[in-house]
């Protein structure tokens, strides 16, 4: 099932001119923005300060300067309004591969399979409005199974969240006024003169007879909107981005012939990511279906790369979430995110190799790992400075091991499981600081052969009462049948306040 995002702003205009020109255009001061129509000067967008003073696009600006004198005025300037939208829907590569204008206050975006990596699609439209508002833009977002439904229902109000279950548009737009669909104004003045006010009740009445009245303009945007007939949306390409697209002799639809055209396509972007002295991190493959349908998937790096093998191995694991349907008659492959291959004091490089004996884990693990479905994040344990065993380890980002530093070289030995929470065991042992002689464990005796220890742990007095004065000795014990763990009493076993003077069982070698 297809996802469609729609954006609307409803103050684009105005707020590009308030963003770029705040000296000029307070926030706080009613702007209008005016073009000429019919020999005479009409608002094209209009502030929150000029709506609120009882503005509308519309209004001829005569009329408008007469009801705010103090009215600031600027003419519409389309190119820099277009470039500037243009630059947006680049930003929002973040959220989908597949963006698209809606010009000229919108965008559109191909969600489709995106929801899971934002926490679900409720999550994701709160962060799309969230971002856009850090931004300095209001505006209304809506998520249905059709582009054209979304459009209009982002469209029907100011600052809205709207998200349509799968295969319920239908309800979703029954309420809305016929204005909202993308038709002419004459056509929805001819519906009202009809008693059609809402989509609902034009979409119950018989399609012959509004086909004969209307023609088949009004049928097929109220079909765009029911979910009845697609229409592809016009993927944004940025320009100065490597981008290389190839239109193919014959339609394909096998997992090997993608396969191949992406083998074709992955050694040339490589090889203009070398001579920019970059590394994609994130790697973008569209299809263009022959029903002119998109599909596409997105694979992404943990550090920048021009490795062929490396990108060629993430992008064929993707392949089976293509779904060809009659055929694949183009394909782009898109450097959609780069950065320079020199690494930074704070991102040291990882290493290719899939040699599990280095330091670090292998960069090509960790992305197969990043790039599978449903996997939210992935970390690797590293030591950190603790006093309780339990709590010296943390989880760290690939690429992120400066923390490494700040640990502590261990003079004594460590067991290669350790427990999340000790076990309490009955240990017997001569006081004060005897070695143990043998522990019962669910209600299992184990006779001790030989013990090393103690190595007494203080607890961090710094951070809570509770380890101040606190101590730990811990024991290495082999058992007569040959078990090797690692044992604690809590306390010097002479003072009280240093511990309970209990046992536990932390850990195995």
């Amino acid at each position: 099932m297809r996802r469609f995002l729609a954006l609307w702003m409803p103050f684009w205009r105005t707020e590009r001119l308030q963003l770029s020109q705040p000296e000029h255009y307070p926030v706080e001061h009613p702007l209008v923005v005016h073009a000429p129509e019919h020999n005479r000067q009409t608002l094209t967008g209009v502030s929150p300060a000029a709506l609120a003073a009882g503005l509308t696009p519309g209004l001829p600006l005569a009329h408008a300067r007469s009801l705010v004198p103090d009215l600031l005025c600027a003419e519409q300037d389309g190119e820099a309004d277009n470039e500037a939208l243009s630059e947006l829907c680049s930003w929002l590569l973040w959220l989908s591969p597949l963006p698209a204008l809606d010009a000229p206050d919108g965008l559109f975006s191909d969600t489709t399979g995106c929801a899971h990596l934002f926490g679900g699609e409720a999550a994701m439209l709160d962060l799309v409005r969230q971002r856009l508002t850090e931004r300095g833009h209001v505006c209304s977002v809506a998520l249905s199974d059709s582009a054209a439904a979304s459009r209009a229902l982002a469209r029907s109000r100011i600052d809205r969240v709207c998200l349509v279950p799968p295969s319920q548009q239908k309800r979703a737009l029954e309420r809305l006024p016929c204005s909202a669909l993308p038709v002419a104004e004459e056509t929805v003045a001819r519906l009202r003169r009809l008693g059609l006010e809402t989509i609902g009740a034009l979409a119950d009445l018989p399609r012959a007879p509004l086909a004969k009245r209307f023609g088949a303009e009004l049928l097929t945007c109220l079909d765009e909107a029911l979910g009845r007939q697609a229409r592809p949306l016009n993927v944004f390409q940025i320009h100065d981005r490597i981008s290389l697209s190839r239109s193919l002799v014959e339609p394909i639809g096998t997992a090997e012939a993608i396969a191949t055209v992406i083998e074709t396509l992955v050694p040339e972007a490589c090889a203009l990511l070398s001579r920019r002295g970059e590394g994609a991190r994130q790697i973008d493959f569209v299809c263009v279906r022959v029903d002119s349908t998109v599909q596409a998937i997105r694979v992404g790096t943990s550090d920048p790369t021009s490795d062929n093998s490396r990108i060629l191995r993430l992008l064929r694991d993707q392949i089976s979430q293509i779904d060809p349907g009659f055929g694949i008659e183009g394909v782009t492959l898109t450097v959609s995110v780069s950065e320079p291959l020199e690494a930074g004091p704070d991102r040291p490089v990882l290493p290719d190799t899939d040699d599990l004996r280095t330091e670090t884990l292998p960069a090509n693990l960790i992305d197969r790992l990043m790039n599978r479905p449903g996997v939210r994040a992935v970390y690797q344990l590293a030591p950190r400075v603790a006093a309780w065993p339990e709590e010296a380890q943390s989880r760290l980002s690939p690429g992120d091991v400066a923390e490494r530093a700040d640990a502590r070289q261990m003079l004594w030995v460590r067991p290669n499981i350790l427990f999340d929470l000790p076990v309490r065991v009955r240990v017997t042992a001569l006081l004060p600081d005897g070695a143990p002689r043998q522990f019962v464990l669910r209600r299992q005796t184990h006779r001790i052969a030989a013990a090393d220890g103690p190595e007494r742990v203080q607890g961090e007095w710094w951070r809570t009462p509770c380890d101040y004065a606190a101590l730990r000795d811990y024991w290495q014990v082999e058992t007569t049948t040959g078990l090797r763990l690692w044992l604690f009493r809590q306390g010097d076993g002479i003072h009280d306040w240093s511990g309970s003077g209990d046992w536990f069982l932390q850990g195995l070698f």
